[in-house]
């Protein structure tokens, strides 16, 4: 009997968000899940950091706010600290960012940067 493969739409949207990256069996299942998301599924457009906040100095990273009005903080994101340094970067860039999250284990992984192409900068000016 051949392997069957299901997709949820979750599971396209994590897949469509990361071209090119191969996953294994259980993180298909946790997609399907909706356990393994991507942060932005509705467009798959990079969302802007628009606020980082620090607690006990500058490897401290406690939160993140994305343009969108989204945020994720140690408690939903608890390797938030492993990516702060890029996040930094891509916040001080204007670059545009896209991730994957498991709510499960509540860990940021997949992180990708991107050119900004969206009209941030357009509404500060307004």
């Amino acid at each position: 009997m051949a392997d069957q493969l299901t997709s949820s739409q979750n599971t396209i949207n994590v897949i469509a968000g990361n071209p090119g990256l191969t996953f294994n069996a259980a993180q298909v299942k946790a997609m399907n899940a909706s356990i393994l998301v991507l942060n932005s599924p509705v467009d798959f457009k990079p969302k802007c950091i628009t606020h980082l906040r620090y607690q006990n100095g500058d490897k401290d990273l406690q939160q993140i706010t994305l343009d969108d009005g989204t945020w994720f903080n140690t408690t939903t994101v608890t390797n938030l600290n492993e990516f702060r340094e890029t996040l930094r970067d891509a916040a001080c860039c204007g670059h545009g960012i896209t991730f994957c999250l498991d709510r499960e284990e509540k860990r940021m992984f997949m992180l990708n940067v991107y050119p900004c192409k969206c009209t941030c900068r357009d509404r500060d000016n307004d």
